[in-house]
C-alpha cells in the first residue's frame, strides 16, 4: 500500500489497515482469487462504476414512492457490496430491500437511501486513495 509514492510498513501500516477495514474488508475477494490483486481492483472498479447509476435510480425509486422496485434495486446491489465486505451498507440496503416486502418504515426510505448514498460516496475516496485510483 504506497502514500506519496513510497510503500509503508510496521506500525503506520497496520493502523492504516484497520481502518480500512471499518469501511470494507476485502478477505473474502484475496481468498477467492488467492490474493490476485488485478482480479481484487477490477471487482473495485465494477463497483465504482455500477454504484453511482444504482444509488441515482434508488433516490428517483424513493422520490417516486415506489418501494417494490426500490427493494429489487437494493437487492440487485447486494451481492456486490458482501463481496467487497462493506458490511455497514449490506445492513443499509437489507433494511430497504426488507422494509420493502414488508411495507414497514416507509418514512426511514428516504434517509435510508441518502445513508447509502452518502456511504457509496465515502467508499469511492476510500478506494481512489486506497488503491491509487481515479474517479
Amino acid at each position: 500500500m504506497p502514500i506519496f509514492g513510497q510503500p509503508v510498513t510496521g506500525k503506520v501500516r497496520n493502523y492504516l489497515m484497520r481502518i480500512m477495514e471499518q469501511i470494507y474488508d476485502l478477505s473474502l475477494l484475496k481468498k477467492l482469487s488467492n490474493d490476485d490483486e488485478v482480479f481484487i481492483v477490477d471487482m473495485i472498479n465494477t463497483f465504482r462504476r455500477t454504484a453511482g447509476p444504482i444509488v441515482e435510480r434508488m433516490e428517483k425509486l424513493v422520490a417516486e414512492g415506489r418501494y417494490e422496485a426500490l427493494g429489487r434495486e437494493a437487492h440487485k446491489f447486494i451481492p456486490g457490496v458482501s463481496f467487497l465486505g462493506i458490511k455497514n451498507l449490506e445492513a443499509d440496503l437489507v433494511r430497504i430491500e426488507e422494509n420493502s416486502k414488508t411495507g414497514s418504515e416507509p418514512d426511514q426510505m428516504e434517509n435510508l437511501v441518502l445513508q447509502v448514498k452518502t456511504k457509496v460516496a465515502e467508499l469511492m475516496q476510500a478506494f481512489e486513495r486506497d488503491f491509487n485510483l481515479n474517479l
